[in-house]
Parts: C-alpha cells; sequence; structure tokens
C-alpha cells in the first residue's frame, strides 16, 4: 500500500485484483493493482520465466501516480488487458457527489456529526485522506482514528484538495520503456459510475463498461478512432423485456452524450457541476443547459436515468467478450433489487427489469452485431438455492453462486465467485460446448476469485488469477498467529505454462476430468489444500 507519508511503509493490502502480462524490449512485466484500502495502488512486477515456463518475480515496484491530472486512484476493481497491450483498470463505489456537497462541505466539525460518515461516500473518503498524509501512523482499514473530521485544520484542506468528480473513471497504465517506466491516464470518456470493469470489442473502438452497484447501468462507448480513447459517444443500454419473457430482452442503446478527455479531464478536477435538491434518495432533476456534455460523462447514472436507458441492475460484475459467438457476457451477483418487478429500488422509473428472485445470481449472454452492439440478451447460467445446500453453503454447491468476474477462452467462460453463499469461492470452467460445469479452483474460506484470465509470457500460456482476502470470515478477524496471518495475505497465481496447441484460437480446453470436488475440513486445512491445488 503506497501513500505520501513514508511512516505508512508497514500499511500492506490482501486485497489483489487482477493480474495483466505484458513484453516490452524482451522483459516480462505484470501488473497488478490492489482494492484497498484507500488510496487504491498498482504494482508493476518484473518476471523470469526458466526453460520449465515457471515463472519468478524478480522485483516490484509501485506504479506512481505521475500526473497532477491522476490524483491517486479510488478502489481499483477488475480490469482488463487491452488489445494495444495496457492495463485498464477500473474504480468502483465512486463517492456520491450529490451527497458530498450537501453534507461534507457545508461540514465544520466532526465528520459523523454532520451526517456525511454514515453514507456510502463516507468511510472510503476518510481512508483516502491518507493520500495526503493525514496520517501519521499505520492504520489499517475498520480500524478507529479515521475520522479526519475531528481536525478541524485537516477537514479543511482535505475539502481544498479533493476533486470529487475525479474518481469513478478507467486508470489505464501503460508500460512506456524496456526499464519498466510507466503512464497513468485516468479515462473520463467511459463514464463516470461504479465502474467494475471495461472490455474492448475487437474493432478497438467499442468498448462495455459494468456498474457494480445498486440501480446500475451497462455502458457503451463508441470512440471516434481506434486505440484512441480521447473522444466518441457514450451510451447506456435499454433492455426491454420481451414479450411474456421474464429473462429475455431486446436492448436499444440511448446517446448520452460525445464528448473529448480534454474538457472532462478540467471539469473533473475543477468541477462546476451540482446536484441540488431535499432528498437524498428521491430526484426529480433535468440538466442545466450548457452541461449537458459533462452531465453525461460525469453523473453518468442520472443522466442515463433521465434519458430511458435501463438504471435498475444489482451489482453488474463481470464482463467479457466470446469471438466464437459474438457475444458478450455478463454476470450479476444476486438477483435482487431494482432488477425485480415493482422494486422500490425503481424509484419512479420504468421498471424495465422484471425478473424472478435469485441470491445465487446469473450469467447473461449478450448477442452483437456486426458493429459489436448487442441486440439481445437472455440468462445463460443460473444458481440456485433449492437443491444441495447446508449451513455454509446457502446455494447449491454444484452451481454457481455469487458470480463475479468473467473470462472467455477456448470456449469455456471462466466465472469467479464472490459470495457468502458458498463456504468456499470457486473458479468454475463452463464449456460453451457442452454446457458442462467443472469446478478448477478453491479459495480458502473468506476468500473470493478475480482477474483470471488467459496471460502469455515467454512463448508460454498461463491462466492466471488472484484470490482476494483469504480467511477473513468475520468482520475484523485477527489472525489466531503467525501462520494464520500469512495465510490471510492474497495471492497472485497461475495454472501453466498450458500446451500452446490447447490454447490456439478454435481449440477447445476441456475440464470436465480434472475437476475439483467440494473442500472439506477447517479453515487452516482449506488454505493448505488450495496452495496444493495452485502448485499442481
Amino acid at each position: 500500500m503506497w501513500s505520501k507519508d513514508a511512516s505508512l511503509a508497514d500499511l500492506y493490502s490482501n486485497a489483489p485484483d487482477i493480474p495483466t502480462f505484458a513484453e516490452v524490449g524482451g522483459n516480462i512485466f505484470m501488473v497488478n493493482h490492489f482494492e484497498y484500502p484507500q488510496p487504491a495502488a498498482a504494482y508493476l512486477s518484473t518476471i523470469t520465466a526458466n526453460d520449465n515456463g515457471d515463472l519468478s518475480v524478480v522485483n516490484t515496484a509501485h506504479v506512481p501516480d505521475n500526473s497532477s491530472r491522476v490524483q491517486g486512484l479510488w478502489f481499483l476493481c477488475r480490469g482488463e488487458k487491452t488489445p494495444w497491450g495496457t492495463h485498464l483498470g477500473a474504480e468502483e463505489y465512486p463517492p456520491d457527489c450529490r451527497e458530498y456537497e450537501q453534507l461534507l462541505l457545508p461540514c465544520q466539525q466532526d465528520i459523523e456529526l454532520c451526517g456525511f460518515a454514515s453514507t456510502s461516500s463516507g468511510s472510503g473518503l476518510q481512508e483516502f485522506a491518507r493520500y495526503y498524509g493525514f496520517y501519521t501512523g499505520a492504520e489499517k482499514a475498520g480500524q478507529g482514528a479515521m475520522a479526519f473530521g475531528v481536525n478541524a485544520t485537516n477537514l479543511a484542506r482535505f475539502k481544498e484538495l479533493f476533486s470529487c468528480y475525479n474518481y469513478g473513471a478507467s486508470p489505464e497504465v501503460g508500460i512506456t520503456s524496456p526499464d519498466g517506466s510507466t503512464n497513468v491516464i485516468k479515462w473520463r470518456t467511459l463514464g463516470r459510475i461504479s465502474h467494475e470493469t471495461a472490455v474492448v470489442m475487437p474493432d478497438n473502438r467499442t468498448i462495455y463498461s459494468s456498474d457494480d452497484g445498486s440501480s446500475g447501468v451497462l455502458l457503451k462507448f463508441v470512440a471516434d478512432r481506434p486505440a484512441e480513447l480521447s473522444s466518441g459517444s457514450l451510451f447506456g443500454g435499454m433492455f426491454k423485456n420481451k414479450q411474456g419473457k421474464r429473462d429475455k430482452f431486446d436492448i436499444e442503446w440511448v446517446l448520452l452524450g460525445k464528448g473529448s478527455q480534454a474538457e472532462l479531464e478540467a471539469i473533473a478536477l475543477d468541477p462546476p457541476l451540482k446536484v441540488k435538491g431535499k432528498s437524498i434518495y428521491v430526484e426529480c432533476l433535468k440538466v442545466k443547459p450548457g452541461m449537458e456534455t459533462a452531465a453525461a460523462f460525469l453523473e453518468t447514472r442520472r443522466v442515463a436515468a433521465i434519458k430511458g436507458a435501463t438504471t435498475e441492475w444489482e451489482k453488474l460484475e463481470g464482463i467479457t467478450y466470446d469471438p466464437h459467438r459474438n457475444r458478450l457476457y455478463i454476470a450479476l451477483t444476486s438477483v435482487d433489487k431494482g432488477m425485480l418487478e415493482a422494486n422500490a429500488y425503481d424509484g419512479l422509473g420504468p421498471d424495465h427489469l422484471r425478473f424472478s428472485p435469485n441470491p445465487c445470481g446469473i450469467v447473461m449472454a449478450l448477442e452483437l452485431d456486426s458493429a459489436f452492439s448487442a441486440t439481445q440478451a437472455s440468462v445463460l447460467v443460473a444458481g440456485n438455492n433449492a437443491t444441495n445446500t447446508d449451513k455454509a453453503n446457502k446455494c447449491d454447491l454444484n452451481a454457481i453462486a455469487g458470480p463475479d468476474n468473467l473470462f472467455y477462452a477456448n470456449h469455456n467462460l471462466f466465472i469467479a465467485e464472490d459470495t457468502s453463499r458458498h463456504a468456499n469461492n470457486f473458479l468454475w470452467a463452463y464449456n460453451l460446448k457442452t454446457g458442462t460445469l467443472s469446478r478448477i479452483l478453491s479459495t480458502p474460506v473468506g476468500g473470493e476469485v478475480t482477474g483470471q484470465r488467459l496471460s502469455f509470457a515467454a512463448g508460454r500460456a498461463y491462466l492466471t488469477w488472484a484470490i482476494q482476502h483469504p480467511m477473513e470470515t468475520e468482520e475484523g478477524q485477527e489472525p489466531a498467529d503467525k501462520d494464520q496471518e500469512m495465510a490471510m495475505r492474497g495471492y497472485v497465481g497461475y495454472l501453466g505454462p498450458l500446451p500452446l496447441e490447447a490454447v490456439a484460437l478454435d481449440a477447445a480446453l476441456d475440464f470436465a476430468g480434472h475437476a475439483l470436488s467440494v473442500p472439506s475440513g477447517n479453515a487452516q486445512e482449506q488454505v493448505l489444500g488450495a496452495s496444493k491445488v495452485c502448485a499442481a
């Protein structure tokens, strides 16, 4: 974990997210970002491969926020590797700037008394104050002494330094030379939502972004020029139920706005936007003349709702592209809240989504046209809580639960879990040719799988992944001993090297004969078991 305050050197994160590999000038690099605590951070590791293809880390260094236009990174969630070789991350759970403007900015006393600490933005904002060096000790997430509001000087200084609209973007890390020099850009053009991930289509112009939160929206950005994200058009998906079908849709795309990085960046860092009203929860809004572009890209969910796009998705998570079928796949952790018919989270909206509840989650398939625009959607894979459950596993152990990150390769959809409804979270391979679901990785208790993808290094292929927060079965759990403390740290690992013929474009990987059984034993045994699985 990084901060401008050197005294925080022992603050660490157990939440590694997606690792992406790149080769520059004959050197192998891995970019890996960390989700929390705040400020979030990205790191660059130099990797070597021996004759057998075993990978080793030579050194790891923090990726600096090398521009006044970045000003720190925020809750880095899943990302992807772009076709042009960069690491495209995602800032999720950005502060609601309406709450920030109405509650925090006028506050002259302890933040708790002003009501902001209890909002969804409050804790993250207080942690982020580390970026400015406001903390002098190694306070960790969830511990006390986080409320910078008790220090009136720090509170006033924070309000001077912090730009609310600067967070909730899509940061891109590029490796600019063989010595590992990097560059970071926060793309405003992809909209400001709770970004889970963004995936680039084969035309290098069309990018889909998923929105991990309540009342989320699916976004499509179409760049003016291939492999150039500096300007383009932003759309929100409008999902319309097919007649009599709760889980099948036609999709239309609503233009939210056209904009450029240059104009949006100036506004994000020094915003004139204001969202005003008497209630935090019910809003009747209109966009001021002259503010249409700024609102579309920096208050994206609100403008999407105003213009009629579907803003009812609950935890719209992973998204990935299938070139064999010209499809997108998207994951929903659970089917709840705005996704249900006539739910309170629909507010006064059109109630586009009318699913039946499913706390175990679903994966949907979106059919694309020749311009890579999604036209239809339907449910592909679903979890269930009706069979094969027990006290520790509230969803069927032989089906998905809490689907999160997705990655497609070689006729397999790799589905990672983030759920408390399986005691151990799994990584699944869903064979799209046979419909077979195979469990290929088990995490320690309390951990989640993230960042799985097919990676290439030194002429070999690997299935790479990360495991976040293992052993965190209770809020604020402290390790019982040194061995358990090590077990609670996050993992970054791989399966491989894989035979290149097995991952050729049209090859079909089949895991059905190698699926793992359901883990058993106590938590420590499961950690060791998972380690053996990774090593194998």
